[in-house]
């Protein structure tokens, strides 16, 4: 009875074995990054509508860095010196950043697991529809991140690379050695003529946790000494 029993038992147990094993795939994106230089773009092509809306953009007016106000994303992620704590359970994605005091979760799961309200708050409760709701996948190993739903923002708040409603992006994290590889891809057909890749390198950093930011308007005063002058 024994023996016949084995095939009806490994029928049972390696669907779910397999079923299983997403939910560990992609857990060493855990822990605390900080960003390793500039990082990558790819050829940036706007639209006549992104190019109006570059245009209209004033560095010293409309980044809205100026009210501490993430203005994409991508802004966040290439924050030179700021750290990223990521946690990875098996039904949500877990990001503190520490600029602005940002905490971002994501839902494991498809598209349906996409919420009304951002996906990102910082620590007073004031929600962020600039960095868009999103849900998060587990593929090949990779921590897959898409997001929809965003407000207007800038991709580039020092050249004004547009953000708008229609932007979808795609982040995908991977860990080599000690090293986070992101690729960040931003879709927009009113805005962008060919999809925006943008690359970032974090690495790993002996810590458990971040420290606060505390951002308030009067940490630019740079800006209006360029204003000044």
């Amino acid at each position: 009875m024994k023996l016949r029993a084995l095939p009806f038992l490994s029928a049972l147990l390696i669907p779910c074995l397999l079923n299983a094993a997403p939910s560990n795939a992609g857990a060493e994106v855990t822990g605390v990054w900080v960003l390793n230089g500039p990082g990558t773009e790819s050829e940036i092509l706007l639209t006549e509508e992104g190019l109006r809306v570059q245009g209209d953009y004033d560095l010293l007016v409309d980044d809205p860095s100026l009210s501490c106000t993430p203005a994409s994303a991508s802004r966040i992620w290439a924050n030179p010196g700021s750290r990223v704590h990521i946690e990875l359970t098996n039904d949500l994605v877990s990001i503190t950043y520490e600029l602005f005091d940002l905490r971002r979760e994501i839902p494991l799961g498809d598209e349906s697991r996409i919420s009304e309200l951002p996906s990102t708050k910082n620590i007073s409760g004031t929600y962020f529809q600039e960095m868009g709701s999103s849900f998060a996948q587990i593929e090949n190993g990779r921590l897959v991140i898409e997001s929809r739903n965003h407000s207007p923002g800038y991709i580039r708040t020092s050249r004004g690379i547009p953000q708008g409603f229609n932007t979808v992006t795609t982040e995908e994290l991977q860990v080599e050695g000690d090293t986070l590889q992101i690729k960040h891809t931003y879709v927009d057909d009113t805005l962008y003529q060919q999809p925006i890749v943008l690359e970032y390198s974090l690495s790993s950093v002996d810590a458990t946790d971040i420290t606060l930011y505390g951002c308030t308007e009067a940490d630019y005063d740079w800006f209006n000494e360029l204003n000044a002058n």
